[in-house]
């Protein structure tokens, strides 16, 4: 089976493996466990921000940064219109931290400094909302692994600082954006005030993210993080210890190969009769493929993909969401590529 569903599927590697049968166990919240120590150490260097905590997902992550930057009920949080935690993490933001999503229309997922003044600065019949948290999300998930570029970070975090809005990146796959561009990823995080990095997905390490940010901000993010059960992770050395080789120089430069093939698959499969894409968009380790001049819909291309060993994850009845990851070889991708034609050629 070649599984694009998801970069969470992408191999856990020897060494990881090897990692985490030597980890010697800590307490992780007493502070002494070394390879969860060893991690903070690492992602404090990668982004050169103050403190960092592990943390089960990058949804809980997420939820922990919104709760732990705002205070009121009722206030907006300023997001993408199809940014992660809008449509893959239930609305927490809303039920569970009280606060209201402001969706701002991006291109390809990013979002005009204007935008986010006009959001912050909208006044109706005498009503002004107050704006708890900018969150911005890099590569942008939903618009094919779309990437903010440093220039206009530092713009859309300056427009919010100057109003006193403090700013989150999702960056559940913050290190493919540093690869693509070619440079440090502490270049893309340098504005924000605080950061969510999966370390299983593109990096495939088997489970967990960390949240990073001033020590003043983690103090208090751990906090919310015991209040919502995901401060225990007893053994989490375990853990860190695959994420210290997912955060490895040489595991993070390995995200080029899944971006070369994203990029073969998408010139391939563009090519072929029912198949649209929007190459401009194909910026890491994502393709999503419109297939609705196919005549088909996504059910039925997923349900036929499957059937012969590839599958795909549906985004909606007319785009299909694949994504490379370390588990998938050159070979896999031309398979890919043929088994998909063969599909769309059924019907076209």
């Amino acid at each position: 089976m070649i599984l694009l569903t998801s970069d969470v599927l992408g191999n856990i590697t020897p060494e990881m493996w090897e990692a985490m049968r030597k980890a010697k166990l800590g307490w992780p919240p007493r502070g002494d466990d070394e390879n969860v120590n060893a991690l903070y150490d690492r992602i404090k260097e990668l982004t050169n921000k103050e403190a960092a905590v592990l943390v089960p997902s990058g949804t809980m992550a997420n939820l922990v940064a919104i709760i732990t930057h705002t205070n009121g009920r009722g206030d907006q949080v300023i997001l993408e219109a199809q940014s992660h935690s809008v449509y893959s993490e239930e609305l927490g933001l809303s039920s569970i931290a009280h606060m209201f999503p402001k969706l701002i229309p991006g291109n390809k997922g990013i979002i005009n400094p204007a935008s986010i003044i006009e959001a912050i600065e909208d006044c109706e019949f005498n009503h002004k909302p107050k704006t708890a948290l900018l969150c911005l999300e890099n590569t942008h998930m939903f618009a094919g692994g779309t990437i903010y570029k440093p220039e206009l970070i530092m713009e859309n975090c300056k427009v919010a600082h100057e109003r006193e809005v403090p700013v989150h990146l999702d960056g559940a796959r913050l290190f493919n954006a540093a690869v693509a561009l070619d440079i440090k990823a502490e270049s893309l995080v340098k504005d924000v005030d605080s950061i969510m990095i999966n370390l299983n997905k593109g990096l495939s390490a088997p489970e967990g993210a960390l949240l990073c940010g001033t020590k003043k901000f983690i103090d208090k993010a751990k906090i919310n993080l015991k209040r919502l059960g995901g401060s225990s992770m007893h053994k989490g050395g375990i853990i860190a210890a695959a994420g210290l080789v997912a955060l490895s120089d040489k595991n993070i430069a390995r995200l080029s190969e899944d971006h070369r093939r994203a990029k073969i698959f998408a010139k391939a499969v563009s090519l072929i009769e029912g198949a649209k894409i929007d190459l401009s968009t194909v910026q890491s380790n994502i393709v999503l493929v419109d297939i609705s001049s196919s005549g088909m819909n996504t059910d039925t291309v997923l349900q036929s993909l499957f059937a012969l060993n590839v599958s795909g994850l549906k985004k909606n009845q007319k785009v299909i969401r694949f994504t490379f990851h370390n588990g998938i070889s050159d070979n896999d991708t031309m398979m890919a590529v043929d088994t998909f034609k063969e599909v769309l050629q059924r019907k076209c």
